[in-house]
């Protein structure tokens, strides 16, 4: 097959996985597309100055801009979208900070919303005159267009079965996304890319930034998964959310128990013995409001499906 590249500017945006949305940009499985992103906020920070602190305004109603959505040819509902991510070509500042509204501290601990302007250079971030953090570009929103109970998912804080605002930072250069595809031409969008984040995106706020990212998009026919999945390295780690963390946890647990029943004809009770002895449970964002996401990490056996 034909391995061609597209491009995607971020000259139109959009806030939901919606079906609906005529796609801007049409490939085949097996092609690269390179995508354009703009930052949480679409750029409205970007006249601050690198190193400087501002008072940074509450999020807007419409947040975490995406870019797209790419039709895959073929793609029917049942199957499995591998998004493989070859480049993360980052702006050359980003912003920061920590909101006084919704955060995990004590009411009033924050007193007021403070953000920072953060420039990129010699392959850190320069948070300021004393502090520099390495960079660890990531894609905190890529999902699937799904078929909405009410509204199409929004892009700010939503995330599930379809992907979302997963905000986990091995969703990096190198690793591989694989989504189920809920309808058909599976509809992929993507943005909100990081700089840096750590697990758990404790302010709600990771290093956000303006990207170019360059994606290898394939298929699975009738090989859907229940949740998002992601290879990276040597592991294999399941993607979940929901407000409550012991449903999260269930449905991450479950989902590997169930990969390893399916590929290695284990019992469920070895399966999770085996999870507890090489399983590690981390987090994406947990900032305090709305769903939280985890994963769930364990080493890519050979033979080991997501399931």
């Amino acid at each position: 097959m034909a391995d061609t590249t597209t491009f995607l500017d971020r000259d139109v945006l959009g806030y939901a996985y919606d079906p609906a949305t005529p796609p801007r940009a049409r490939i085949r499985p097996g092609d690269r597309i390179t995508i354009r992103t703009h930052d949480a906020r679409a750029g409205l920070l970007d006249d601050r100055e690198p190193g400087t602190l501002f008072e940074l305004p509450r999020p807007p109603a419409q947040g975490n801009p995406l870019t797209g959505p790419v039709a895959i040819d073929g793609a029917r509902p049942g199957d499995r979208l591998l998004v493989t991510i070859e480049i993360i070509e980052l702006d050359d500042a980003g912003w920061a900070g920590g909101h006084a509204h919704v955060n995990p501290l004590a009411p009033g601990r924050v007193t007021r919303p403070i953000g920072r302007r953060v420039a990129l250079g010699d392959g850190v971030a320069h948070f300021s005159e004393r502090i520099t953090i390495a960079l660890r570009p990531m894609i905190g929103c890529i999902g699937v267009a799904t078929v909405p109970t009410d509204a199409a998912p929004p892009t700010a804080g939503e995330m599930g079965r379809f992907g979302g605002n997963m905000d986990q930072p091995v969703v990096g250069v190198g690793a591989t996304v694989h989504l189920p595809v809920l309808v058909d031409d599976a509809l992929l969008y993507v943005g909100d890319v990081h700089a840096a984040q750590g697990d758990g995106e404790l302010s709600g706020v990771a290093l956000e930034i303006g990207a170019t990212v360059t994606l290898r998009v394939d298929l699975l026919p009738g090989a859907a998964v229940e949740w998002p999945w992601v290879a990276f390295g040597d592991r294999l780690a399941v993607m979940t959310a929901h407000e409550d963390f012991t449903v999260a946890r269930r449905d991450a647990v479950e989902a590997v128990v169930s990969a390893l029943e399916r590929s290695f004809g284990m019992e469920a009770g070895e399966a999770l013995a085996l999870v507890s002895l090489s399983g590690d449970m981390r987090m994406g964002q947990t900032m305090g409001r709305g769903p939280m996401t985890l994963r769930l990490e364990v080493p890519a056996w050979p033979g080991l499906e997501p399931a």
